[in-house]
């Protein structure tokens, strides 16, 4: 009669016996004994049913080897089956699917050239642009001969405007204002004029200065004689506020 000894394993290895004896249908101290067994026979520990002497040439690693595998390698050890158990058969692993067979490549289509290469067809109700005709030949017409020129008694008089600093300014219709508004014709820049502060007027062979109601006033000559409205004659001075300008008649 064997004497039993306590065996002390973790707890996650008592739970993992404890499952093999109830699938296995085996107890267990039968399967502690069996995992001892092989584990000591796979180490050279023992020999046909006896403990080794010791370890010869052909010995299996050292025990601490064995240690050295851990807790691990004792359950594996201990999953093989007890003589008389019947081991559960694995099943076998299932087989790699066969892979599909490429699919044949269809014929080359024969190229049947670039339809737009082909000429267009004519468009339904589309009328061809007639050609162009020559343009008729216009009958040739002798010009007019010039207009005589001009008597020399009969030419307009012009009038020339002089302020100092600044080019002449030459009268082209038959009226135009100065004053110190942008709209007038003859602008000059200076509070003492108006906005519109006299009116030139062409009178027949004449010409007429005309004041339009500045504020300051429109004066003749150096005696700075205050006037309305005053014929304009070849070398007159006049004075618009404080600004002064002079006429000049020429044909």
């Amino acid at each position: 009669m064997s004497d039993s000894k306590p065996v002390s394993m973790p707890a996650h290895l008592w739970e993992a016996l404890e499952l093999m004896s109830a699938e296995m249908g085996v107890a267990t101290d039968s399967l502690v004994a069996q995992a001892v067994f092989t584990l000591a026979r796979l180490n050279g520990y023992v020999v046909a049913g006896k403990a080794a002497a010791g370890a010869g040439a052909h010995a299996a690693p050292s025990p601490r080897a064995a240690v050295a595998a851990g807790p691990s390698a004792s359950v594996v050890q201990s999953r093989a089956a007890p003589p008389g158990i019947k081991a559960r058969a694995q099943p076998p692993p299932p087989e790699p699917e066969p892979e599909p067979e490429p699919e044949p490549e269809p014929d080359p289509v024969e190229d049947e050239g670039n339809p737009f290469d082909e000429p267009a067809a004519p468009e339904e109700g589309y009328d061809q642009p007639a050609e162009d005709e020559p343009p008729a030949e216009e009958p040739y017409e002798e010009p007019e001969p010039p207009p005589p020129p001009a008597r020399a008694g009969g030419s307009k008089a012009g009038l020339t405007l002089f302020v100092a600093g600044r080019d002449p300014f030459k009268m082209t219709g038959d009226v135009f204002t100065i004053g110190r508004g942008k709209s007038c014709e003859f602008v000059i820049d200076s509070n003492r004029v108006s906005r519109e502060h006299v009116r030139i007027l062409r009178e027949g062979p004449d010409f007429v200065l005309e004041d339009l109601g500045s504020s300051n006033g429109t004066f003749y000559g150096p005696s700075k004689e205050k006037i309305g409205k005053r014929k304009i004659k070849d070398g007159d001075e006049f004075t618009l506020g404080t600004e002064k300008i002079k006429f000049q008649i020429r044909k």
